[in-house]
């Protein structure tokens, strides 16, 4: 019986077996995208269960499951399918899903990774989400007001100067610190560094093409950076180029845009009074009573510094050239100095592919003539991006850039001196330009051969001969600059194991420059030495190798960890070299090294490398794709430091938790998202700055050594930061509606700064790891859709964000750190105070607060107890970006700001001490609202009753004056002030205390600016068509367009003179920009 029961079961379960093999099957494929390629790691999973598998790197996979089962297909940047088995699955083509490709972020070291994973902020900045404003010579200015925490201001130079870029107000106690994020592209860190705006042609930055930039990632916070160790401790930014692959078409497409730059003078000129000075600045008989300056008996026109002279009434004086013109107001004439500009790119490329690989292919032509007479740059960019798949387990990816730029005639800084020195107001700068510069006889300077030959008694610094000057410099001299810049990487990745490969990169970053500069003789050699020939040549490279080797695992059913461990090696060179001639020409503009009159010609040179190693690692585990956990660390060895101090360990770690996944909510919150971070990094400080360097000279044949005046420490280690961040993200309304906000503490210790030491011990200043600076700050990025119908949309995004560095300690027994400023304003670092503060002599005052006037009628004001009267760091800075679409057409606008800083203005004080600002004109004469006075024998100034008073017997001169003023305020001795001194000194002051700032001119800088307006069309479909095209969009954009609301006077709030400073002086026009472009797709 017992034997009969085993039979029949063991029948049964075999029975059973059989029905259940029957009742499976495998199935086998292949994934692709719409262009044909395959698509590796593709989630394969049988739906219900755990049963699942992922595709390998040619796309396939093979998966045994119940007949009739759902077979469930996922991929991060696809929409999600179900397929049922029973259908033909030899290829599966999954649909981009748009919406979650936005959702998949460049993060350290060129990682991919959903957004949703990462426990930190990242901005992630779509080119084709950005405005259709052309393509500027500067891409960074695409990003003016995108990215929350991203600060922006280009310098006074424009599209083709540098970029100041700034994340989180990062701040550092010593001024030659380099402050700006590091810049990646392709893998490749870039070349990147603070420029002025002299003769500048900008940095590596500038050669970035928008027409190949597919997309921004900002890495804000320390925990985003920590990959890139040292390099990135001030923050990332992630460019992305355009990559190739199949298209629809033949996969050409041709973009052109051409621009018209025009100057946008912002100075606020008195058209009231011309140039000279009042006439008790001078001895009697220079100048008459009306204030005309008298040459052999005449009232004529007197070149000075100065706009102080007689009031423009219409009348004929003498001009320089001894002819009479009517002395009136050129109200404009500053503007003359100028013309319009233009802008003009041209781009072409091609891409394609297939299975095995893709590429594409850009040539960008720029064509740029400045605002400035006289300056051009032209540009030819190349790029190719290719990949291709060698075997099913190796692939292969190249990109390579190449940029060849030429300029000529970049201005130079002096020609501030246009608004600093004071342009007469009365003066044709126009007809300047329309008289001949050069000769027609024998080919000099005009100026030099009209003075020479009519002997104009122009004295001084004459401001039109500063204005010929200029014509000279920028049309018949030549300051050129060739740059080639090459940037390539190359990347191999191998896989192993469906979940285990190995990834490659190398490239490196190539810049060379070549300069010459030739200026011409502007008057014979027999009048003197003249002319000038200088060749400049620079080299510099930084080379990036890496290589990360990557495990994926799926642990149970609800577990998946993604590690990588790694190693990086980074070498930088720089070195530059420069001759020029000595002593002037043998020949006439011969220009050459061997025309020198001095055989020994003047030669500079210089050099620095550094080096860095490093190793890294990162984990992260998530638990059913809605908690995420992940460490990572990295170690690096830098050359900056002594050999005991060059090692250097920094971890961080962050959590994200999608509570929208984790529980049952509302159906109108979409998505929700809580995260914290915690991360140390760590800076090495500049090159040989913990070396005891020597400069080399050499005096005739013999070689001398400079001692340094900064002595390094023995002891030198890294500055270090520690970051924690706390983030929410949320989305409602089926994400019509969304935010992110972000609060960080960050600490920055051990900051490495020169401390300045006595005369006697032999060098200026001591270098020591010392200070604290805490930033606190949060930001907020809120974007939704408004309106949304079957033909019309609006997207709107709005961002701000505010932190305030502030000084915790410096170092032992030291209060406060210059790190900035000029002409007698500083900004500092104080302890417990904010970083940034401007600090200025404070005027005098009594103990009711009134401002004590000193014995010569001028406020007085005490050195000894400088005044903060603002400071250089923004409180808040933020953006508004609208589009507007319908049927095709989109209206794009965009607004930034910036609140809360203050600015230290050079032109505005210029503009006040030599009598050109508008503010200059009350109390000149008797009209202006001047007192009555005059000069007594003894110089002493006396006031009188009335402008038609008589002149008294012991006047020194034959007339009374009429602009005199009395400063409000109180003597020394507490009476009312009476001491007349005359308006011109008043405003002169600033000249005559050796140009020191005072605090009325430290200006609130306070911004709304429309940054840029486009409207763009794309045609039709059906019209297209019929063209054999894909697409054709047409556009029209306006940028810099106009300020909203502006608290700074007289110069661009932007208008800085380089990318690390915080002052300008420069008081150089802004450009508009208006234009047109083209975009067609074959």
């Amino acid at each position: 019986m017992k034997k009969n029961y085993l039979t029949s079961l063991s029948i049964l379960l075999l029975c059973m077996a059989t029905i259940s093999a029957f009742a499976q099957k495998t199935v086998s494929g292949t994934v692709k995208d719409p262009d044909g390629n395959p698509i590796p790691s593709v989630s394969v999973r049988e739906k219900g269960t755990q049963n699942g598998t992922s595709t390998s790197p040619d796309g396939s996979f093979r998966l045994t499951v119940k007949n009739g089962a759902i077979i469930i297909l996922q991929s991060v940047g696809f929409k999600t399918q179900e397929i049922s088995s029973d259908r033909n699955l030899t290829t599966i083509v999954l649909l981009e899903d748009q919406q979650a490709l936005k959702e998949v972020v460049v993060t350290g070291l060129g990682v991919k990774q959903e957004k949703r994973s990462l426990g930190y902020s990242v901005s992630s900045i779509k080119t084709e989400d950005l405005a259709n404003d052309g393509s500027p010579l500067n891409s960074l200015s695409a990003l003016y007001g995108q990215a929350p925490g991203l600060r922006l201001n280009a310098t006074a130079l424009g599209p083709s100067g540098g970029m100041n870029v700034n994340i989180r107000n990062t701040v550092a106690l010593f001024s030659g610190s380099n402050i700006r994020p590091l810049f990646v592209i392709d893998g490749v860190p870039m070349l990147d560094g603070p420029t002025d705006i002299n003769r500048s042609t900008g940095n590596g930055l500038n050669d970035l093409n928008m027409n190949d930039v597919e997309s921004f990632e900002v890495l804000k916070g320390a925990k985003a950076a920590l990959l890139y160790g040292s390099d990135g401790a001030n923050g990332v930014i992630l460019i992305t180029t355009k990559s190739g692959s199949k298209k629809k078409g033949l996969g050409i497409e041709a973009n052109y845009s051409r621009s018209i730059d025009n100057p946008w003078v912002m100075q606020k000129f008195q058209n009231e009074f011309g140039s000279g000075f009042p006439a008790a600045w001078s001895n009697p008989g220079v100048v008459d009573a009306q204030g005309f300056y008298l040459r052999n008996g005449q009232q004529a026109y007197y070149p000075t510094n100065y706009n102080f002279g007689p009031r423009l009434d219409g009348r004929e004086i003498l001009w320089y050239d001894n002819v009479k013109r009517p002395y009136v107001a050129q109200p404009d004439n500053i503007k003359a100095l100028y013309q319009d500009g233009f802008t003009g790119n041209t781009n072409v490329s091609v891409q394609g592919g297939g299975p095995q690989g893709g590429f594409r292919v850009s040539y960008t032509n720029n064509d740029y003539k400045g605002i400035f007479k006289g300056y051009t740059l032209q540009e030819n960019k190349f790029l190719f991006n290719g990949n291709m798949n060698i075997t099913d387990q190796v692939k292969f990816k190249l990109t390579s850039t190449y940029v060849n730029s030429f300029s000529h005639n970049s201005p130079a800084t002096n020609q501030d001196a246009f608004v600093t020195y004071g342009i007469p107001r009365q003066l044709d700068v126009a007809r300047l330009e329309q008289e001949q510069i050069v000769d027609p006889e024998t080919g000099y300077f005009w100026w030099y051969v009209q003075n020479r030959q009519a002997q104009n008694p122009t004295g001084g610094i004459v401001r039109d001969g500063l204005a010929r000057n200029y014509f000279w410099n920028q049309t018949q001299n030549s300051y050129n600059n060739t740059r080639d810049h090459y940037i390539n990487s190359a990347t191999l990745t191998v896989n192993f194991l469906p979940n285990l490969y190995l990834e490659t990169l190398g490239g490196f970053d190539l810049i060379t420059n070549r300069g010459e500069t030739g200026e011409k003789l502007t008057r014979p050699l027999t009048d003197g030495t003249g002319g000038y020939y200088g060749l400049s040549n620079s080299r510099e490279v930084r080379y990036n190798g890496q290589s990360l080797l990557h495990f994926d695992n799926k642990i149970g059913k609800d577990f998946q960890l993604n590690t990588f461990v790694g190693g990086i090696i980074q070498r930088y060179t720089f070195d530059n070299m420069s001759r020029n001639t000595n002593g002037g020409f043998i020949t006439r503009d011969w220009f050459s090294l061997n025309n020198s009159v001095n055989n020994q010609l003047i030669s500079n040179s210089s050099r620095n490398s550094t080096r860095l190693y490093a190793v890294v690692g990162s984990a992260q585990l998530a638990y059913k794709n809605w908690l995420y956990f992940d460490v990572q660390a990295r170690n690096d060895w830098a050359s900056q430091l002594p050999p005991k101090n060059n090692s250097y360990f920094y971890p961080g770690a962050s959590t994200s938790f999608i509570y929208t996944d984790a529980f049952k909510l509302p159906k109108w919150i979409s998505y929700g998202k809580f995260r914290v971070s915690l991360a140390d990094v760590g800076r090495p400080g500049t090159a040989y700055f913990a070396n005891t360097t020597y400069g080399i000279g050499n005096y005739g044949s013999v070689i001398y050594y400079t001692p340094p005046s900064d002595l390094p420490p023995l002891d030198l280690k890294n500055e270090r930061k520690r970051e924690l961040e706390f983030g929410l993200e949320n989305r409602f309304l089926n994400n019509r509606l969304g935010f992110e906000f972000n609060v960080f503490f960050a600490k920055m210790y051990d900051q490495i700064m020169p401390l300045t030491v006595a005369p006697s011990s032999g060098v200026n200043s001591i270098r020591v790891n010392a200070g604290q600076i805490n930033n606190t700050g949060f930001e907020l990025n809120v974007y939704g859709t408004p309106i949304q119908t079957e033909n019309f949309k609006w997207n709107v995004v709005f961002n701000a964000s505010q932190s305030k560095p502030k000084i915790i300690k410096l170092a032992g027994g030291v209060k406060q750190q210059d790190v900035g400023g000029g002409s007698g304003a500083l900004v500092t670092a104080r302890e417990g105070e904010p970083y940034g503060q401007i600090v200025v002599s404070d005027y005098v005052r009594d103990a009711n607060g009134n401002l004590v006037v000193g014995a010569d009628g001028f406020y007085t004001t005490d050195a000894t107890k400088p005044v903060v009267v603002g400071n250089v760091i923004p409180k808040a800075v933020g953006g508004l970006n609208n589009s507007l679409n319908y049927k095709g057409l989109i209206l794009d606008f965009n607004i930034d700001f910036s609140f809360g800083s203050k600015l230290i203005s050079q032109t505005n004080m210029y503009m006040i001490g030599n009598g050109s600002a508008e503010s200059t004109v009350f109390g000149r004469d008797e009209k202006s609202g001047g007192l009555p006075y005059y000069i007594n024998n003894n110089g002493d100034f006396v006031g009188l009753p009335s402008h038609s008073s008589g002149v008294p017997a012991d006047s020194r001169y034959p007339f009374i004056m009429h602009n005199g003023l009395v400063l409000p305020g109180v003597k020394a001795n507490g009476q009312p002030n009476d001491v007349i001194i005359t308006a011109e000194d008043k405003y002169s002051y600033y000249w005559r205390s050796f140009m020191d700032i005072q605090p009325d001119v430290v200006y609130k800088n306070d911004y709304i600016k429309l940054r840029n307006v486009s409207i763009a069309y794309t045609l039709p479909t059906k019209w297209v068509n019929k063209m054999k095209l894909q697409r054709i969009t047409l556009s029209a954009f306006a940028n810099n367009l106009a300020y909203l609301y502006k608290t700074m006077p007289n110069v661009d709030a932007e208008a800085l003179n380089g990318t690390n400073v915080y002052f300008e002086n420069n008081a150089w026009p802004a450009i508009r920009s208006y234009g047109m472009s083209i975009k067609a797709v074959f």
